[in-house]
């Protein structure tokens, strides 16, 4: 092989390398430039999720927030219930004190009589009627009778010494026994329980 033919077989290498060294370069910049396309994408992707986790995480930290306020709101709302009961029910048993204590008064008969005559209005046409006491307020039975009987003639009164089951106050029965007023202090407290708790709440508020 002649130097020419050498040189010619060097040349052809030279450029045959050249080629393959470009088609190389290029399918690596080819390759770089999907790679950097394709991270680029799932950055984006990796972004929207972020944005996607950290809204749901602000909507559920919302919620649970929003549930405890609502929790706290109900249980303070149940406590002030509670609270609200008890001191209605200290009150009424207070109102019911005082007016047992009332037997510790010199007109405490005074007081029954007043209960009586206010529960012969409430039976409209009594003729005749029985007069039942707790058993400590007995002593009064025929004292209150007699000045009842002196105020409203037209009622025929009598004491029933059976002792009703009360704490004070009294019980009117008509004669034939259908018709009755509880006047005692346990049904007072009844009767003034939602003026009571009223007032309770208008102090409350």
């Amino acid at each position: 092989m002649t130097d020419v033919d050498t040189q010619k077989l060097g040349a052809l290498r030279d450029l045959i390398l050249d080629k393959a060294e470009a088609e190389a370069m290029r399918i690596t910049q080819k390759a770089q430039q999907e790679a950097d396309e394709w991270l680029s994408q799932e950055l984006v992707k990796i972004d929207q999720e972020a944005d996607l986790i950290i809204n749901d995480a602000r909507r559920r930290a919302e919620e649970i927030r929003r549930r405890e306020v609502l929790a706290a709101e109900r249980e303070v709302s149940r406590e002030k219930l509670r609270l609200q009961n008890r001191l209605i029910t200290q009150t009424k048993a207070v109102f019911l004190d005082g007016l047992v204590a009332l037997r510790s008064r010199e007109d405490h008969w005074m007081i029954l009589l007043g209960l009586l005559l206010e529960a012969q209005e409430a039976l409209v046409d009594l003729e005749k009627g029985s007069l039942r006491l707790a058993a400590i307020d007995s002593p009064l039975g025929e004292r209150i009778v007699s000045r009842s009987k002196e105020l409203r003639p037209q009622i025929d009164m009598r004491f029933d010494s059976t002792p009703a089951p009360i704490l004070g106050g009294l019980w009117l029965i008509d004669d034939t026994g259908n018709r009755q007023v509880n006047s005692d202090w346990q049904t007072k407290v009844v009767e003034m329980s939602d003026t009571l708790t009223e007032r309770l709440m208008t102090i409350w508020q």
